[in-house]
């Protein structure tokens, strides 16, 4: 739980991130990459994920997680811009992400236990926005642009989950297909995004945060 706490996409994945196991709580991204650093080629695959981050105003879908140790979780994302987001593991996990515009939540069903974070505090206020400029606000570690897929690695060096986080995007696609979060010990934990329906409403009770209680995992109500 420690490790999930600190890890997130993305995100931005938003993704984006980059998602439970790959949220990154609480901390902010380092600092600024200068765009000369870069070839033109890097330079464009980097602004053409920014601007699929950017025009996300809501994305949906299901994902599935691959710890260091290689246990697998999955369940179903929901983001809304600007602020949004809700990350949902299936059974038998017990854990659900949230974030209503203000703060992030980190939800335990089982122990009925909330831990909250200011949005403003982790890189999910990045992600999140609606002008996203990955140029501008993170410090990029390496670009490959090619043909089938783009992969941008941003590094993260403050608050308590200092490390990397690596975005891989569809050019053909324009989406966002996985993220994987490296820590200081250099322990990877990927999260691969499947289904994805963008632009459809979502239910805005989605991004409430309601503290002390939890989910029927069987029918989904409130109890």
């Amino acid at each position: 739980m420690a490790f999930v706490r600190k890890l997130m996409i993305a995100a931005v994945a938003t993704g984006i991130a980059t998602v439970p196991g790959a949220l990154i709580l609480p901390g902010a991204l380092s600092a600024r990459t200068e765009a000369t650093d870069l070839t033109i080629a890097q330079v464009a695959a980097v602004d053409q994920v920014s601007a699929y981050l950017s025009n996300i105003t809501t994305l949906q879908g299901e994902f599935v997680q691959t710890a260091p140790d290689g246990n697998i979780t999955q369940g179903q994302f929901f983001i809304e811009k600007p602020g949004r987001m809700r990350f949902e593991y299936a059974p038998p996990a017990q854990l659900q992400i949230v974030s209503d515009g203000r703060w992030v939540a980190v939800q335990d069903k089982k122990l009925k236990t909330t831990e909250k974070y200011p949005l403003i505090t982790t890189p999910l206020k990045m992600i999140l926005s609606d002008n996203v400029n990955l140029m501008r606000d993170a410090k990029i570690l390496a670009v490959y642009p090619e043909t089938e897929l783009v992969t941008v690695s941003i590094e993260e060096t403050t608050g308590e989950a200092p490390g990397t986080l690596t975005l891989m995007f569809d050019p053909v696609q324009n989406r966002l297909t996985r993220w994987t979060v490296t820590d200081v010990q250099g322990l990877d934990t990927t999260v691969a995004l499947e289904n994805t329906v963008a632009g459809q409403p979502i239910d805005p009770s989605k991004f409430r945060i309601i503290e002390h209680r939890i989910l029927d995992v069987g029918g989904g109500n409130m109890r």
